[in-house]
């Protein structure tokens, strides 16, 4: 039975039961515990967030295409199994010009966090592409951006990262054996779902670099809304619980970690790669005056180094089939003290209030900080 579509079993048990608590305890974790229940899709997930258009083409110059960058790439709309399509753009490293070298490369698939399009996570990939020296295929995920307008929700961007696998893995111009996921914030979560589902199914997948995630959607309710945890069981309906997969995964793991991260707290990160113990290679590298959204700025020439330097690890792992190289330990790379940039990446509020706001308004606060 799906509460959420049964009217009767809400207004019947749900509302009267939240209702008795805001008596006994003063209103206001019941209160919230009652929002959250109707509204935490719309809590977490942002296709339109502040003054942001939803769209990329509607973007500021430099963010609607990667043509501006005078990248190659192809856009595809993928379909997933439940027949929803999503939009996406492979952007194709051809620094080589011979063409079997450049089939040869890792391809990154790259997933976003929780607000808005792949147009303004264009700077972040253009460099992530000439630094790795990879092809990077930006997914959007549905709901989001140019993807088909289909209801956001955890289950529908697990499809989403499934059918962006399936689609890498079949590329006549993607290297199966070096297809690599990177995930920030949310996308990290949708990061070890994947990681997981293609160990299941037995799809290649050389590796998988997270950054600034968190360990649960519980445990972040339990860090941004301390009044709701005693509801959680009643009232939480969105798990992306990572800290529940990290220990089954054999595949090599990237953990970037913003030191100063001001949304999940840093001991989430820490939290996922200390439970990663199966894991064939696991690297820990820790960003010094890392933000949430900022740490790929912020951390400098040895960001990048640490990502290279990983990929060049887990795909000689993957050659050797080695199960002993990397296990149980990881290695640290200090990274340099960068300085705080304007973020070209929406940043989602983090106070409780904010968030309900958000939530309410559709996402189209007037207050935003905008696109530089």
């Amino acid at each position: 039975m799906s509460l959420m579509s049964n009217g009767g079993f809400i207004v019947s048990y749900i509302i009267p039961f939240l209702l008795k608590g805001i008596k006994l305890t003063g209103g206001l974790g019941s209160l919230i515990g009652l929002l959250l229940y109707v509204k935490q899709d719309s809590i977490l997930y942002h296709p339109t967030i502040q003054d942001l258009p939803k769209k990329p083409r509607d973007n500021p110059k430099g963010y609607c295409s990667p043509a501006e960058y005078r990248v190659p790439f192809e856009t595809h709309r993928i379909k997933c199994e439940d027949g929803v399509y999503i939009h996406s753009w492979l952007m194709q490293n051809k620094s080589n010009t011979n063409t079997h070298e450049q089939n040869m490369l890792p391809t990154i698939l790259f997933f976003h966090g929780n607000a808005g399009n792949i147009g303004i996570r264009l700077p972040n990939a253009v460099q992530m592409m000439k630094h790795l020296n990879a092809n990077i295929l930006l997914v959007e995920y549905r709901g989001f951006g140019e993807s088909d307008d289909a209801k956001v929700n955890e289950a529908g961007l697990k499809l989403d990262a499934e059918a962006a696998l399936r689609f890498a893995a079949t590329h006549t111009q993607i290297d199966p054996n070096q297809v690599f996921v990177f995930g920030r914030s949310l996308g990290g979560g949708v990061a070890f779902h994947l990681a997981h589902y293609a160990e299941q199914q037995g799809i290649s997948l050389a590796g998988v670099m997270v950054e600034n995630t968190f360990l649960s959607i519980s445990k972040m309710v339990d860090a941004l809304m301390p009044y709701v945890a005693p509801f959680k069981a009643l009232v939480l309906r969105i798990g992306w619980d990572s800290l529940e997969i990290a220990p089954r995964l054999n595949t090599p793991i990237l953990y970037l970690a913003g030191e100063a991260d001001e949304l999940v707290p840093p001991s989430h990160m820490r939290g996922l790669y200390d439970a990663s113990t199966k894991s064939r290679l696991r690297v820990w590298h820790g960003i010094k005056g890392g933000s949430h959204n900022e740490s790929w700025v912020q951390g400098g020439a040895e960001y990048w180094l640490a990502m290279r330097m990983f990929i060049e690890k887990a795909l000689a792992v993957s050659a050797s089939c080695s199960k002993s190289v990397g296990h149980g330990s990881g290695f640290e790379v200090d990274a340099l003290n960068g300085q705080p940039v304007e973020s070209s990446i929406p940043v989602m509020k983090s106070g409780l209030v904010g968030m309900l706001s958000e939530a309410f308004s559709g996402s189209n606060g007037k207050s935003a900080k905008k696109v530089t």
